[in-house]
């Protein structure tokens, strides 16, 4: 058996909980009925991988015993607001408390396999807890759940820490009926919040602490630095970010975790093309590996866009016509699944841990002094790098006229990411607010172009889907598709008409303050490294 649910509860520190039971049996809070529901032994178990993935992915794993059986719980980690905490939880059955969990059934073992992966789970601690259950009820119904929790958390022997809790859980519905009873609860028995879970307060207990977001050697750019010096300092910070999302991406809750971890390794690989002269062949190794990455998240990524579309394609049909959507939505998310375990599978692989563990030893040991072109200081390649795309974007842009084919605006969109990217790693730390200005110019750009290339991306994905499945959909979904196909292309030309005046800032005022900043703090003698860049890495 397996489930889903939203856990909705105030939890409140206590010293003893026989104060507590004594106000609850009194029953002194006028229009609410409180029923004794018994008392439970729990024993639980909790778990993670070797480098806490689940932790990082924002839940908890928990195994509870259940006489010959057990099951599994993964929770969702909030903070509580107004001493309520808001989490999801993820519940299902397993044989025994010695079962795998990565064996369970349903979301809850599918959501745990996708975390883990090859790696194994591994208890961090235990919490024996005696539960006293009461239901809460006012005059229109049953409100929730009380619960008196006494837990030890075996840390010796001899002496166990001692937690003491008072839980009310109850429906998101039901909060507002249920928050009288809880403020007379805390003032008759001196009730504090909870500053901390059961969880967190066990890892204090047992000495463990997750570990640290992943450091890869310094991230900062600065003007005094090399030019490999920057190179590494961009892409230390990009792969940190790139590992942070993984978890997220992992479990597919959240598309924007998939998102910026695929942005992160657009950004590593747009980085090692920016830097190629001066990167060894080694780091440019890894441009190509990375690749395969970038694929495989970017397969999710764009069934992501099509399907958070659908409800914008939904409000645009009429209601009696709506339902012809649905056969679409069926096939993007089958579609999504079948692209998610290829993904998952890229992520479980044995090359793609080897690539982390070997881009991550490459990036602390910082650029090598052997290497003469990573000794340059960046104010003297820093121009050059950003002119040189500027150009491209510029002699590819003058050519885009209202008729031109979707083709040629995407090129200009990837001429235009790379120009981006390049006032990105060199411009932010050395040349300020005239960079982020002209930034900006660049990035209205890539926003209208990408747009524009949705558009068409979305056209095909419709044109293909038609192809490839029309037998399977009624006619009148069908229809559906080439009405929506015809919308997308009366989108793409509202975003030619708007492309002149955006592409004209290029040429603006920002391009020519920066630029004149650039020349003016390029170094006459580019082969010396300035004195504050030596020893840095």
């Amino acid at each position: 058996m397996t489930s889903s649910s939203l856990e909705v509860e105030w939890q409140f520190s206590a010293l003893d909980t026989r104060p507590v039971l004594r106000w609850l049996q009194s029953h002194p809070a006028p229009g609410y009925t409180v029923e004794p529901r018994g008392t439970q032994s729990l024993d639980d178990t909790y778990l993670d991988t070797p480098d806490w993935r689940i932790h990082r992915a924002g839940y908890t794993c928990r195994v509870r015993s259940r006489g010959d059986g057990a099951e599994l719980t993964l929770k969702s980690m909030a903070e509580a607001r107004d001493g309520i905490r808001t989490r999801r939880e993820i519940t299902a059955a397993l044989p025994a408390p010695d079962a795998d969990p990565k064996a369970a059934p349903g979301e809850a073992g599918e959501a745990l396999r996708a975390l883990c992966g090859r790696q194994p789970l591994a208890p961090l601690f235990r919490l024996v807890t005696t539960r006293q259950r009461f239901s809460l009820a006012d005059a229109d119904g049953t409100l929730g759940e009380i619960a008196l929790d006494d837990t030890t958390i075996p840390v010796t022997d001899d002496e166990p820490v001692r937690l003491a809790r008072v839980e009310v859980e109850v429906d998101a519905a039901a909060l507002d009926r249920a928050r009288p009873f809880v403020d007379a609860l805390v003032a008759a028995c001196s009730l504090g919040p909870a500053a901390t879970s059961k969880f967190e307060a066990a890892l204090v207990a047992t000495g463990q602490r997750p570990p640290e977001p992943p450091s890869f050697g310094p991230e900062t750019v600065e003007p005094s630095m090399t030019v490999g010096q920057v190179a590494y300092a961009v892409l230390r910070r990009q792969f940190r970010v790139f590992l942070l999302n993984e978890p997220g991406t992992r479990l597919g809750e959240d598309i924007e975790a998939l998102h910026d971890m695929r942005v992160a390794t657009r950004r590593l690989r747009a980085a090692m093309a920016v830097f190629r002269p001066f990167l060894t062949p080694r780091m440019l190794a890894f441009r190509d590996e990375f690749g395969q990455v970038a694929r495989a998240l970017g397969e999710v990524r764009d069934l992501d866009v099509q399907l958070e579309r659908m409800a914008e394609w939904r409000a645009s049909f009429p209601a009696d016509r709506v339902h012809l959507l649905d056969g679409i939505e069926a096939l993007l998310r089958k579609r999504r699944a079948a692209a998610r375990r290829r993904m998952l599978q890229v992520l479980d692989s044995r090359r793609y841990e080897r690539l982390c563990a070997r881009f991550a030893a490459v990036l602390r040991a910082g650029p090598p002094r052997s290497f003469a072109p990573g000794r340059t200081p960046v104010l003297a390649v820093a121009p050059d790098l950003v002119e040189r795309r500027y150009r491209k974007v510029r002699k590819l842009g003058d050519r885009i006229k209202k008729t031109s084919p979707p083709e040629a605006y995407h090129l200009l969109r990837i001429e235009a990411k790379k120009l981006r990217y390049a006032l990105e790693f060199v411009g932010n730390g050395i040349y300020g607010k005239p960079a982020l200005e002209f930034s900006a110019r660049v990035t209205a750009l890539q926003d209208l172009l990408g747009l524009h290339q949705d558009a068409y991306v979305a056209i095909d994905m419709l044109e293909e889907l038609a192809a490839s499945a029309g037998r399977k959909l009624e006619p009148g979904t069908l229809m559906a598709m080439g009405v929506l196909a015809e919308r997308y292309r009366a989108h793409a030309e509202e975003l030619r008409a708007k492309f002149p005046s955006v592409y004209r800032q290029l040429a603006g005022p920002e391009w020519k303050k920066l630029l004149r900043l650039m020349e003016a703090q390029r170094p006459a003698s580019p082969q010396a490294a300035p004195a504050a860049a030596a020893g840095r890495s």
